[in-house]
């Protein structure tokens, strides 16, 4: 197909782009089939599930025979992509994503731990771009750091009732040249000051669901995905800047690259956002991509063993308390 009204959009790196799902659900399914109308080959989906009856009127790539089944989510979503297209590089991992909060402690549970962590590692170098599209804050937390560590384009998604939020992250804080490329940009998990916890923990099963406006999956995909192919076209792939300002932001063939779009169906609004990176943050810090590079897999049992770790080695846990102390003046920024 021939792109008359862009003929310099660049569609060959966008079919060789390799491309890492983390998450086979709504988000998944349908970032999955946005990158095949890119022309994207290159797909492989993780997830831990197995198809429910709820499934398939909120997940495109399954139907109702897939439901009470032993097919799980992450093989028959690449089984799926195939049968849309059959050129397409599709496959699937079922496999449980090691998480803060989540403790560990029997030998089995600390291979099975283990094994995850490798595998996940692996397969974040194996691919250029990463989604980031589960249902919980803390199973995001680990693809984050690795993808940090190992430097490669990492895009969430993540979904409320009637909002979303759509944001790439930043470049390894020790390859970012902000002379270059102004501010670092931040990660899904820049803007808090406390570490992910298990948030299913004394939860009923409706309350572990996300529970959201049927069509809002839809349009969070499609923006993540048009992010994806922007970014794909622009000179400074992963280092591409922005600012508060749309026209101050990084460009590509398409237009403006912004580093985070947030969504509102209440108000119909879409806007454009800027958040630059936090230097204690607990999962792109420099803290924690040298704990993940030279500590390794001990460095993740550690997060998901010991409460307030994460606070700790960053310095959020000392931040805090010379808050609370009054050592620390806090800004009142008037609207």
């Amino acid at each position: 197909m021939k792109w008359r009204l862009i003929p310099d959009i660049d569609l060959e790196t966008a079919k060789n782009c390799r491309c890492l799902l983390i998450g086979a659900g709504s988000l998944g399914c349908q970032v999955g089939r946005n990158l095949l109308a890119w022309g994207v080959r290159n797909i492989t989906f993780v997830d831990n599930g197995r198809i429910s009856y709820s499934n398939p009127v909120r997940q495109s790539l399954f139907v109702f025979e897939d439901c009470g089944t032993d097919k799980t989510k992450a093989c028959t979503a690449a089984e799926r992509i195939r049968a849309i297209f059959p050129s397409a590089n599709a496959s699937g991992v079922n496999m449980k994503i090691p998480m803060p909060g989540h403790s560990v402690e029997t030998q089995e549970g600390i291979d099975e731990a283990k094994a995850s962590y490798e595998k996940l590692e692996e397969l974040i170098k194996e691919h250029d771009a990463v989604f980031l599209l589960t249902d919980t804050r803390e199973s995001r937390w680990l693809a984050t750091g690795l993808s940090q560590l190992h430097n490669k384009i990492c895009i969430t998604a993540a979904l409320g009732f009637d909002t979303y939020v759509v944001l790439r992250h930043g470049q390894r804080y020790d390859l970012h040249d902000a002379s270059k490329h102004g501010e670092r940009l931040g990660c899904y998990f820049c803007g808090d000051v406390v570490a992910p916890t298990n948030s299913l923990k004394d939860r009923t099963l409706d309350q572990q669901c996300t529970v959201s406006r049927p069509a809002l999956c839809t349009i969070a995909s499609a923006v993540a995905v048009e992010l994806l192919i922007s970014l794909l076209n622009s000179p400074d792939r992963i280092a591409t800047g922005a600012s508060e300002a749309l026209e101050k932001c990084g460009r590509s063939t398409l237009g403006a690259i912004p580093q985070q779009i947030r969504g509102d169906l209440a108000s119909w609004g879409m806007t454009c956002l800027f958040g630059q990176s936090f230097k204690e943050c607990v999962a792109c810090s420099e803290k924690v991509v040298e704990g993940l590079k030279n500590e390794r897999f001990e460095f993740v049992m550690k997060a998901l063993n010991k409460n307030n770790y994460l606070e700790d080695i960053t310095g959020i846990s000392q931040m805090m308390k010379e808050i609370d102390e009054g050592t620390i003046d806090i800004i009142a920024i008037d609207e």
